[in-house]
């Protein structure tokens, strides 16, 4: 009897996004860690839709959401990643972390409604979630 052995590489998705909204939040509340003086904290947040150039699972809608972080850490898994997808149906949702000066230009895009479109490259989705190890945003389309 023989048995098939998974392959220890997830394959790697890539795929153009045509964005066609955004919303853009920033959140403000206080924070008191036991036995720390107390802080304001701030958190912007930009969300953007759009719709991938081929299907992924036979879907096509896409969400973008991203914030800024003032540490990024990659963490263990593999491959080493910038965000995730958390939900595939009934839209892709990846949800992706920034440095705040980069997180920055993004938003100056898509408030003066220059950007268009989005490249990202990810794990095959499984069990309704995948790792997103590249994303890049632009006011043209990647070749």
């Amino acid at each position: 009897m023989s048995r098939k052995h998974k392959s220890e590489r997830p394959e790697i998705l890539s795929r153009n996004v045509a964005i066609s909204s955004f919303s853009a939040s920033v959140r403000l509340h206080a924070v008191h860690p036991r036995g720390e003086k107390p802080y304001v904290e701030s958190q912007p947040w930009l969300e953007l839709r759009g719709e991938a150039t081929e299907m992924v699972r036979d879907v096509r809608s896409v969400k973008i959401s991203m914030f800024p972080r003032d540490t990024q850490e990659v963490g263990t898994a593999t491959p080493a990643s910038v965000g995730a997808i958390i939900q595939v149906r009934p839209e892709l949702d990846f949800v992706l972390t920034w440095p705040q000066v980069d997180f920055d230009r993004v938003w100056t895009l898509a408030i003066s409604d220059r950007l268009t479109h989005a490249h990202l490259i990810f794990t095959k989705p499984y069990r309704n979630s995948g790792l997103v190890v590249n994303a890049s945003f632009s006011t043209e389309a990647e070749e």
